[in-house]
């Protein structure tokens, strides 16, 4: 019987070891992806662009996104500006761009959480 429970014992503590190296791995796994897999970069309202995009700025008071080329909002967010850092409002009044739409939702969730 203390055999028994020994080996049960040790089965078991082996189960929590791999189940610990295997989540291991995975975790160290996403990071290597996540250094490989570089974010495209932005370039700044300052600079013009040539392909279709999208500008992220503080319009009346109001986040906004624009379409490059556009005066007017195409759609407005409902966030408290004061929630920004003094670094993320600055940017923000000068404008971020994006080249995809995928890219700006990635923004809009940087600077809103």
């Amino acid at each position: 019987m203390e055999k028994k429970k020994i080996i049960w014992t040790l089965l078991t503590g082996l189960a929590i070891s791999l189940v610990i190296a295997a989540g291991s791995m995975t975790y160290a796994a996403q990071q290597e992806r996540s250094i490989v897999q570089k974010p495209e970069p932005t370039v700044p309202a300052t600079e013009p662009s040539t392909e279709p995009g999208y500008l992220l700025r503080i319009h009346e008071g109001q986040l906004s996104l624009f379409r490059i080329g556009s005066d007017e909002p195409y759609e407005k967010l409902d966030m408290p500006l004061n929630l920004l850092s003094e670094y993320d409002y600055d940017r923000l009044e000068q404008g971020v761009t994006a080249r995809t739409e995928a890219e700006m939702r990635r923004l809009i969730e940087d600077y809103t959480s």
